[in-house]
């Protein structure tokens, strides 16, 4: 009797032990799971606000470059586009501010004079849709505008880096008196005592691709094998040690893919058209700073590559080095005129002079034979057109890539001013601003926005 009850006491020990194992399994996966969830949700929590962070950053930036093209633009029209941009930018760095973790009262001054200019801004455009112009206190107040955006911009760059992998986050959480770390850092950004006004934004169109419609690949499609003749051909100069076919890219160009290896076992990735087995793309990586080649050099070997590509006629338009290489802008000058929507770009590794990357993706999609009409104004009207605030250095013709799908031959003007260079580009018949580019300087080399 006894056994029976011992046994039937160590059956219910078992069952018991049993649920309060499950119990606890169950208690540790539930945990696991709230933990990961809340994990994740903190990480997705703080990808938004990074987002919102870079976002801020990058219409600061477009701001203070727009506004500086509106100081020294005398066309109320292309002002007027500026200012309306300027508008759309600052509402969005407002919308950016507010979706950050700032604390009540934290930095309610830069709040403020973000949505002031944003309105400002879209008062004068108005002012300027109506017909009438800006007066010189309000260029001067643009002025004071842009030497504060200057400093604003200088002061949120500096604290880039102090917000990544997870920082805005866990500042948000961490009080220091009234306000978390996070907002403490935002009002640092106001620690270069900027004055605020009190009131009542690669080379010239490196980025163009102007006609989505391919207009120069009307070539015979080819075998790969004989595209990679064709790419061997090419880089009859350069050591190839390997040619290994990847594969092909049916995307905007229908491509055959390779993989160049040279004698110094470098690795170049390189994209031939099926069609014409045109040189389309090459990339490189970086491997050494060392500077044995100069930049007139970089730029014979940049042209006498393009050259072996297939593509002739060409001049360095836009240069500029960084680290150990050169990147530069090559595009056909036909009559003194140059062919901006025909760029190709080169990069040259300056420590052994080869050529480390080739994009010529816009050349294909828009060179073809044109028809260039004789500019109607002088070259001495267009540069009379330009404000007395800037110093003409140099004056081109250009064909100039712009909205609208347009091609507009322009007188391109390189100007000097206290804050930088600007390009300025005159309409040739009609005398009208186009567009306003300023070199902007970067820890990635010379950027013109």
């Amino acid at each position: 009797m006894e056994a029976k009850k011992l046994k039937k006491s160590n059956i219910i020990l078992i069952v018991v032990a049993s649920v309060l194992a499950i119990a606890l399994i169950a208690f540790v996966v539930m945990y696991s799971v709230s933990m990961n969830t809340q994990q994740k949700l903190q990480t997705d929590l703080d990808n938004i606000y990074q987002r919102n962070f870079n976002e801020l950053v990058d219409n600061v930036n477009n701001s203070q470059i727009k506004l500086s093209k509106v100081c020294v633009s005398d066309y109320d029209t292309y002002a007027k586009k500026m200012l309306n941009e300027i508008s759309t930018n600052t509402t969005c760095a407002a919308i950016n501010l507010s979706a950050l973790p700032i604390s009540i009262n934290g930095i309610d001054d830069t709040i403020k004079f973000v949505n002031q200019v944003s309105g400002y801004t879209k008062t004068l455009a108005n002012k300027l849709d109506k017909g009438e112009s800006l007066t010189s206190t309000e260029i001067s107040t643009l002025e004071s505008l842009n030497n504060a955006f200057i400093e604003l911009k200088n002061e949120l760059n500096k604290l880039i880096k102090e917000v990544k992998n997870g920082d805005i986050y866990d500042q948000s959480l961490k009080l220091n008196g009234d306000y978390n770390a996070f907002t403490i850092k935002l009002q640092n950004v106001k620690a270069g005592d900027v004055e605020y006004p009190t009131m009542i934004y690669d080379g010239p169109f490196s980025d163009s691709v102007v006609n989505q419609k391919i207009k120069n690949m009307n070539f015979t499609k080819v075998s790969k094998d004989v595209a990679k003749q064709s790419l061997l051909n090419i880089l009859k100069n350069t050591s190839v040690a390997e040619c290994e076919y990847l594969g092909d890219t049916d995307g905007r160009f229908e491509t055959y893919d390779y993989k160049i290896v040279n004698d110094n076992q470098n690795a170049i990735y390189v994209q031939v058209s099926k069609n014409g087995a045109k040189l389309l793309t090459m990339s490189a990586g970086d491997y050494d700073n060392t500077q044995n080649y100069t930049l007139g050099q970089a730029k014979q070997i940049a042209i006498d590559f393009t050259k072996l590509a297939g593509i002739s006629d060409v001049e360095c338009v836009w240069s500029d080095v960084v680290g150990g290489d050169a990147y530069l802008n090559l595009a056909p000058v036909k009559s003194g005129i140059i062919l901006y929507p025909d760029l190709v770009k080169v990069k040259v590794d300056l420590a052994t002079g080869m050529v480390a990357g080739f994009e010529a993706s816009s050349y294909y999609t828009n060179h073809i034979q044109r028809n260039i009409k004789n500019a109607t104004i002088s070259q001495s009207q267009a540069e009379q057109m330009i404000p007395s605030s800037l110093t003409i250095k140099t004056t081109k013709l250009a064909l100039a890539p712009l909205e609208y799908n347009r091609e507009v031959l322009c007188y391109e003007m390189m100007c000097t001013k206290n804050d930088g260079t600007y390009y300025v580009y005159v309409n040739a018949y009609s005398g009208v601003l186009e567009n306003i580019l300023k070199i902007v300087e970067s820890d990635n080399g010379n950027l013109l926005m």
